[in-house]
């Protein structure tokens, strides 16, 4: 595997599995210079290796920093390159769609709601956002990458 480094440090580790649930962004860090130049990086890091993979949704624990996987609430969906932190859903639609979902080999058929609104941070404005999915592939993604980094999926 080449090793992919930036200036901030952040590496790409191709990680394709999550033993913990991931940790949320907290006030504290929410208000700190240091921690929102280190998840700004992240979210360009992240941004970057989307336009070279295949994959949907990237998340913080498949990058390393100072040789340590990230364990952060971080996720993108690489359509949009879109970079969330601390993502929640917080409005669903009643209207139902089949989503085709894989992580880690294990491919799953779920049925999901077709539009979704989420409350998280935006990472590179580094503003707490709501944001509403765009269409019914995105919504798949949203709710996806959540789920994987709560370790609900």
């Amino acid at each position: 595997m080449i090793k992919e480094t930036n200036k901030s440090g952040i590496e790409y580790n191709g990680s394709k599995t999550i033993s913990e649930a991931a940790i949320e962004i907290s006030g504290v860090d929410f208000v700190s210079n240091e921690f929102q130049k280190r998840y700004k990086s992240l979210a360009s890091s992240m941004k970057n290796r989307c336009g070279g993979v295949s994959e949907d949704v990237m998340f913080a624990f498949q990058f390393n920093a100072n040789e340590r996987s990230l364990d952060d609430h971080v996720f993108t969906v690489c359509d949009t390159y879109k970079v969330f932190g601390n993502a929640k859903i917080i409005q669903k639609s009643e209207q139902k769609i089949k989503c085709t979902e894989e992580f880690n080999g294990e491919l799953k058929m779920v049925v999901r709601p077709k539009e979704v609104l989420v409350r998280a941070i935006d990472m590179e404005e580094w503003k707490v956002i709501e944001y509403s999915s765009k269409n019914p592939k995105e919504s798949c993604m949203l709710q996806h990458g959540i789920e994987i980094l709560e370790l609900n999926w």
